[in-house]
């Protein structure tokens, strides 16, 4: 190991230190609890600013880890999420009295293992950063002790985790014995010499390599877990779970991809990806408008938004990848917006978080309000949102590849999602008040991360140069 090692993982270092002084400080000085969210947002911010000032020095640990444009965009975007969660989170912890320091070291530790999956140019290190992100989130999703739909989150997330982790390593171990090694590069050049038809061994692993992944991502047919968890997990952990650990996954989607066809997808592979991405957004969207409950109807339309995704991949090229990674960062401002303001229209965690309970609220309480139109109108692709971008950028990379086909089908799920999306806000505007008013609170961090929010997907829908020439930028790192 060498000192250009440890610079590589500065940030990481940063997020491991402060979540154990967390735990240390929670279990011996339970006075200073309720600051300890303070000290977890400036290990975020350090972590981040680590990242932005040391320099970018490529393959590190033999190769193992690439930090490249790639990694600093994808760190950014995680620990900006942490830190929009991080200011969420803090009032409902408050609410239902869960004030240890162990629940954001463990959002830390799970930002931590994402980072290290997005920089893995190896399949073991994908696989640690994979567990370590995972076992934190079995603990964060069980983390309301009190509340037994929280408890059944955690155990449910936890069996269908594991046996997506087995399906991950035992494909990585057919590979391994494929390819005599477990680097992607290395990998990649077996591939290329010997064609998979001709080595079944290896295509079977890199077959459950990607079912392993699509659990993770709840693409269809891995999808059903999604939404008994996301509706039974704490709120804010929700929010976190939606999109750092799918942000991850599709970067490691990527490198292996493009390490394993650096110029384009064979037709095989294009067609299989192709059909889960549509599967994805035809379930997602159909499932989605039957939902009453915010948090289940979120998890849905969280399938169909990685079936979208996908195109981008399945297009391949510097464009596709591209709006994969625009996709990303659009899909944390917009998702994080929706779960900050579920978490504040919310009497109880144990209770269903209705649509029906929003009648009325437009009026009532106009900024959050106004906050989750703004993430429905984004989350169905209307301008001039960020969302809107992040659709036109993939179905234009696959028009672009000649898939016409694929982006028409995505267009029109895209239409079928508006909806949903719409219902949401008819009912805050136009449906009245009922009768039992319910106690809805509106604490300020919740205000201040759903402002940010919005400022973010309108911002970058208005003006995207930015965040589409720092991704074409990152993209280029990654085909190199």
């Amino acid at each position: 190991m060498t000192s250009i090692d440890l610079y590589a993982i500065a940030p990481e270092l940063v997020l491991v230190v402060v979540g154990s002084v967390l735990v240390l400080a929670s279990a011996f000085a339970p006075a200073l609890r309720p600051r300890l969210v303070w000290l977890a947002g400036l290990g975020a911010v350090g972590a981040l600013a680590t990242r932005w000032v040391l320099p970018l020095p490529g393959a590190v640990f033999s190769a193992a880890l690439r930090v490249d444009a790639l990694a600093r965009f994808v760190d950014t975007y995680i620990l900006a999420a942490l830190l929009l969660v991080l200011v969420m989170a803090e009032p409902y912890f408050v609410r239902t009295a869960v004030r240890g320091g162990e629940v954001y070291a463990l959002l830390l530790w799970a930002a931590t293992g994402a980072m290290v999956m997005a920089k893995a140019d190896h399949l073991l290190p994908v696989f640690i950063g994979l567990e370590l992100l995972s076992v934190c989130l079995y603990v964060l999703n069980a983390s309301h002790r009190d509340s037994l739909v929280s408890l059944e989150s955690g155990f449910k997330y936890l069996v269908v985790g594991a046996f997506a982790s087995g399906l991950l390593l035992f494909g990585i171990a057919l590979v391994y014995g494929a390819a005599g090694t477990f680097s992607l590069r290395a990998i990649a050049v077996v591939a290329t010499t010997q064609p998979l038809t001709g080595n079944p061994l290896l295509l079977a692993g890199l077959a459950l390599v990607l079912a392993g992944l699509g659990f993770k991502l709840a693409l269809v047919p891995f999808h059903a877990w999604a939404p008994d968890v996301y509706q039974g997990a704490p709120t804010p952990v929700t929010a976190f779970l939606s999109v750092v650990p799918k942000g991850a996954t599709l970067v490691v989607f990527a490198r292996l991809v493009t390490a394993l066809a650096p110029h384009s997808l064979p037709p095989r592979w294009t067609t299989l990806l192709a059909v889960i991405a549509i599967a994805s957004q035809a379930l997602g969207n159909l499932a989605a408008i039957a939902q009453r409950d915010l948090k289940r109807m979120l998890a849905y339309s969280g399938i169909a938004h990685m079936g979208y995704a996908m195109v981008g991949i399945v297009a391949f090229g510097a464009e596709g990848l591209a709006g994969v990674v625009v996709y990303l960062a659009a899909y944390t401002f917009m998702n994080l917006a929706a779960f900050g303001v579920v978490s504040a229209f919310s009497e109880s965690e144990d209770e269903p978080h209705r649509l029906a309970d929003l009648a009325g609220q437009g009026w009532k309480r106009p900024f959050l309000s106004f906050a989750l139109t703004v993430s429905m109108f984004a989350l169905a692709g209307i301008p001039p949102t960020v969302g809107f971008v992040a659709k036109f950028l993939v179905f234009k990379a696959a028009v672009t590849e000649n898939l016409v086909w694929l982006a028409v089908v995505g267009v029109l799920n895209s239409l079928v999602s508006v909806f949903f999306y719409f219902r949401v806000v008819f009912t805050l505007y136009m449906r009245p008040l009922p009768s039992r008013e319910p106690a809805f609170a509106e604490p300020w961090p919740t205000r201040f991360a759903t402002g940010l929010c919005t400022l973010a997907m309108v911002g970058l829908g208005l003006l995207p140069g930015w965040l589409v020439s720092t991704a074409e930028q990152a993209v280029r790192a990654l085909l190199e």
